[in-house]
């Protein structure tokens, strides 16, 4: 798109858009990404526009300092472990909820008692499954009990793990359930927190606006507020969000391709940055056989051409932009337990199709291919797979649409991307698509037990010795097909200022006008 013609663009949506109030002469930051919010709650949704949103209203026990990585006082003030599996906490004393009422140790005991029942629905069980349970020892004391020693619960404690009021989810809906029967759609229920934002509008898969918390306690690691209002938009179409970017509409956007980064950099009013990122992007093949009968994914062969059918090089370079790299391996270097030191399959067309003719697929197959995010990244995909004869007919959907498709055992081949949580732990990558859930298609019983054993070992070169066994079986079986680690081209108001970093998290809590 020409600079001429995305001025154009811009008019028009102005005039189509409903007006919206953004930037800093109404003390009003706008952001916006494609996906469509399915809750709020983090711990109910998975996505990283849930997650950013969670950091800048709700706070957890511990804060992981976004540009240091050090772990601070937030919600606890000390933490120490009376035994291996026993983390007691001190609790900070004159904290308030948004809605007026006092912060103390029954809030953390029902929020993390809550979310670690196995009947929770919680969506990233490795983040609470160490837990067996939580008790109060006073008004701001409480003893976390481990089921065994977990030596990244630090990491789960961070701002994955937000604390609510105690009672919060007693109101929840009954909806009905797959099986006939209902259930307690635990997500509905808005996050009451007591961060440095307040939820004050959620609109369902349109928007959310939070509001500067003037009441927000001293001593907090985040700081205080500055800016008035941070706004959440879904816009789904990427050249609407540049035209709304470069005429006022929105103050920020991501995931801007190179050839657009070089021309709005050009633009005194707009900031083009990159960084690199912990979102992993990847194939999921069922090599399990849940979809059935007649899978091609089964067979080894077939998932060795997919992987070596595909330029990850190419793609991550001209394709992603400044800031990703090829992804080696099924998590993230930053990553603790994370090893790269496994069987890599090189760009070679030809060795896909004989792969594929030694498996019984001379010219190739049809199969469903389902993607969620990034378009562009999905069809260049496609087309490495279709010159080898893999026709993948796109299905193309919303996550909310896909994720039910995925736990129904409905994709037999996926490009799933996945941000960790930003937790720096092969727990929360590895662990959690290889041990046994709904979201793991290989469900190898010995890579499960590794990954089980490494999240209770505390020696550090026993517990990455396991990661790697994993990490290696799992790359000689291309089980998942791994592409690359997202970097990500920001655009954003001049007048704007906040610390970009390498954990995919807008900080937008920290942000501030010129």
């Amino acid at each position: 798109m020409t600079l001429k013609t995305l001025l154009s663009a811009a008019s028009l949506a102005v005039l189509a858009a409903t007006p919206a109030l953004a930037g800093k002469a109404d003390d009003t930051f706008t952001w916006t990404t494609s996906s469509e919010m399915d809750t709020p709650d983090i711990y109910y949704g998975n996505q990283r526009e849930a997650l950013i949103n969670t950091y800048a209203q709700c706070d957890s026990l511990i804060y992981r300092n976004p540009e240091t990585n050090e772990y601070q006082p937030l919600l606890a003030t000390s933490w120490e472990w009376t035994d291996p599996t026993t983390l007691e906490m001190k609790l900070r004393e004159g904290v308030k909820f948004h809605d007026g009422t006092d912060f103390d140790a029954e809030d953390v005991a029902y929020t993390l008692n809550h979310v670690a029942a196995p009947d929770s629905d919680m969506k990233i069980r490795v983040i609470v499954d160490w837990i067996d349970n939580v008790e109060v020892v006073d008004p701001h004391t409480v003893r976390i009990h481990a089921k065994a020693p977990t030596p990244a619960a630090f990491e789960y404690l961070t701002g994955t793990s937000p604390i609510f009021p105690s009672g919060h989810y007693d109101d929840a809906p009954e909806v009905p359930g797959a099986d006939g029967t209902t259930r307690r759609d635990w997500g509905a229920v808005l996050p009451v927190c007591t961060g440095p934002y307040k939820l004050t509008d959620y609109q369902p898969g349109q928007s959310l606006t939070l509001e500067k918390n003037d009441d927000y306690f001293e001593g907090s690691p985040k700081g205080k507020p500055s800016v008035g209002k941070l706004v959440y938009r879904t816009i789904k179409d990427p050249e609407t969000q540049m035209a709304e970017l470069v005429t006022g509409g929105v103050d920020w956007i991501w995931g801007v391709p190179p050839e657009n980064a070089d021309m709005l950099s050009t633009m005194d009013n707009i900031t083009v940055e990159s960084a690199a990122t912990m979102r992993m992007s990847f194939l999921s093949l069922d090599a399990a056989g849940r979809t059935g009968e007649g899978n091609p994914f089964t067979d080894k062969r077939v998932r060795q051409a997919v992987a070596h059918a595909i330029d990850r090089q190419a793609i991550a370079e001209s394709l992603v932009g400044p800031g990703a790299a090829v992804q080696e391996s099924m998590c993230v270097p930053v990553q603790a337990g994370c090893t790269t030191d496994v069987t890599q399959y090189d760009f070679d067309p030809d060795k896909a199709r004989e792969l594929l003719a030694e498996a019984g697929y001379p010219d190739g197959f049809e199969t469903p291919f389902f993607a969620y995010r990034d378009r562009p990244y999905s069809e260049a995909v496609l087309n490495y797979l279709r010159d080898v004869g893999i026709k993948g007919d796109l299905n193309f959907l919303q996550w909310r649409a896909l994720r039910p498709l995925i736990v129904d055992d409905k994709t037999p081949i996926a490009h799933l991307t996945f941000g960790s949580n930003g937790m720096l732990d092969a727990s929360a990558s590895t662990g959690y698509y290889f041990q046994g859930s709904s979201d793991d298609y290989a469900r190898d019983a010995e890579v499960m037990e590794w990954l089980k054993a490494a999240e209770t070992e505390t020696d550090t070169a026993k517990r990455n010795e396991l990661y790697s066994k994993a990490l290696k079986k799992i790359a000689d079986e291309a089980y998942y097909i791994p592409l690359f680690v997202y970097g990500r081209t920001y655009a954003f108001n001049s007048e704007f200022e906040y610390p970009i970093t390498d954990d995919e998290m807008a900080h937008f809590y920290l942000g501030k006008w010129k």
